[in-house]
């Protein structure tokens, strides 16, 4: 595998982006435009992403790993980051692969970007582009609550602080205040969009093909009760959907470098057979 760094230039800013891709390039494949997750959790899953990019070098694909506007070592600083803007990235991110020997062949998210990925797919309305979606978050609301508890765990031993509830922060954001959740400051757009935002409003293109994936453990390994309950709905009867469940560590929540590598086997074959 061969990774080439650079800034992608776009109308909003310069973005720092990773781009793996075979050695052979004449023989490549397609490329899979990568989503990463929201915050810390995108730290914590870069030795996975790097794995999953050398695995699908390894079958003639390319990956190109996109840091968000204000995010990474992209320009920008987390306060002005939007989601829409974040869209308007991904879409310069798949222009550039599409560009590429082979175009961008699928859109692969990462909990969060699960999301920003099934909202990116369905704006394209093109079902030649396939869907991988790893950990997906089902519904924005959710994730923000679990996200806005790291700053009440944070502060819990501050008695010179007010206690707070996610509530109250939601009070704050809702008066048009900032707030900074372990050091990271989420507008009050940012944190309205993924509010309003879920898997369950993402329409995608009818043919579309789409990998879901996610975590198991325990003797008898399966989808999470909310995963069935969604998946009972969505995406819809013209789409063609795979779920899977790996077993391994939930490296997206340890700070540790840990890897799940029955995922990464699970992911390559899926893309490789499709």
């Amino acid at each position: 595998m061969i990774s080439d760094p650079f800034f992608l230039e776009t109308p909003n800013g310069r973005l720092f982006a990773i781009h793996h891709r075979p050695k052979d390039s004449e023989h490549t494949r397609g490329h899979v435009l990568c989503v990463l997750p929201f915050n810390e959790e995108m730290n914590r899953c870069r030795s996975m992403i790097t794995q999953q990019a050398k695995a699908f070098a390894g079958i003639g694909f390319g990956t190109l790993v996109l840091d968000l506007f204000g995010t990474g070592d992209s320009e920008g600083e987390h306060a002005d980051a939007r989601w829409s803007l974040w869209l308007d990235n991904l879409s310069a991110g798949l222009s550039w692969l599409n560009a590429q020997n082979g175009g961008c062949r699928s859109i692969w998210g990462i909990r969060l970007g699960a999301i920003l990925a099934a909202s990116l797919h369905a704006s394209t309305s093109d079902s030649r582009l396939s869907l991988m979606l790893w950990q997906p978050v089902i519904d924005g609301k959710t994730h923000l609550t679990q996200f806005l508890r790291v700053r009440i765990a944070a502060n819990m031993d501050r008695a010179d602080l007010p206690k707070e509830t996610t509530s109250s922060m939601r009070q704050t954001l809702a008066g048009g205040q900032a707030i900074e959740v372990g050091g990271y400051q989420i507008h009050t757009e940012l944190a309205a969009a993924i509010d309003a935002t879920g898997m369950i409003q993402q329409q995608l293109p009818a043919g579309s093909r789409v990998l879901w994936i996610e975590h198991s453990s325990g003797e008898n390994p399966g989808l999470s009760p909310a995963s069935q309950r969604l998946l009972s709905q969505w995406p819809g009867k013209d789409i063609e959907i795979d779920s899977q469940v790996f077993v391994g560590p939930a490296f997206w929540q340890v700070h540790e470098r840990v890897l799940a590598p029955a995922l990464v086997m699970q992911t390559t074959s899926w893309l490789d057979a499709w």
